[in-house]
């Protein structure tokens, strides 16, 4: 599937877009002025921005529950946030009860997509502007050395980023296909399969080992957190570095 192309300036991300949607992605720009949705936003732009808001409060609250909730309330855990681990968890308690694993499977997949979805529309109307604002017109060497293969297998990509801890960001790539024009319909089907096909592979691993797996895989878990935040304050370092190089 390849993306639909247009000519036609992005009225939301406030410069025009011309040429083909085929043609790659320019870097980001090392211009560090704030782009005209943060500016001059429109009323778009303040539902998308209040929108951004709500996911990164809401993903803050939740990281002091995280244990409690997946312990104690785990099939509420799984509404909020589609973890996989409480759907290894609740498969693991209730065997030999295929309609409640299909219900489970497809709460977890829908928890899990909701953000993404948010994303592509972000990446959609804002364009190139939002992934330079993202990494503060600092871009990471890692996109930088990538960005190429990133937009010609955007598919691949985001079937990589949902095998099992993975580290790839999937909210990322799902802006980028947004930026890229593709279909919205046709990523958020993708995303959901991918997330439904995880969640049936911890369903499996609940059902065929118990919860006597569940110990290794939260440490493994915990550990990719904190390769993730490391990696995350890492890049802020760097940003904050070079900005005060500049200054």
């Amino acid at each position: 599937m390849t993306p639909e192309k247009t000519s036609e300036p992005d009225e939301y991300s406030g410069t025009a877009q011309t040429g083909s949607s085929s043609a790659p992605i320019s870097p980001a720009n090392s211009d560090p002025a704030l782009p005209s949705f943060l500016t001059h936003p429109k009323k778009v732009d303040r539902w998308l921005l209040t929108a951004l808001g709500l996911i990164t409060v809401y993903s803050l609250a939740l990281i002091p529950l995280r244990a409690y909730l997946l312990i104690n309330h785990t099939f509420l855990y799984t509404l909020l946030t589609g973890s996989s681990l409480s759907v290894l968890s609740l498969a693991a308690r209730t065997p030999s009860q295929p309609l409640l694993w299909a219900g489970l499977v497809t709460v977890a997949a829908l928890s899990a997509v909701k953000f993404p979805v948010v994303y592509f529309f972000m990446g959609k109307h804002w364009g190139q502007a939002f992934l330079d604002w993202i990494f503060a017109s600092h871009t990471p060497l890692w996109y930088r050395k990538l960005e190429g293969f990133v937009q010609r297998h955007i598919y691949f990509c985001l079937f990589l980023a949902f095998l099992p801890f993975s580290p790839i960001p999937a909210t990322i790539l799902v802006a980028i296909a947004g930026i890229r024009r593709f279909k919205g319909w046709a990523i958020a089907g993708y995303v959901f399969l991918l997330a439904l096909l995880l969640k049936c592979f911890y369903l499996y691993l609940g059902v065929t080992f118990g919860e006597e797996i569940k110990p290794v895989l939260m440490t493994i878990d915990r550990y990719m957190m904190q390769a993730t935040l490391a990696l995350m304050a890492y890049m802020f370092i760097v940003v904050w570095y070079k900005n005060r190089k500049k200054s």
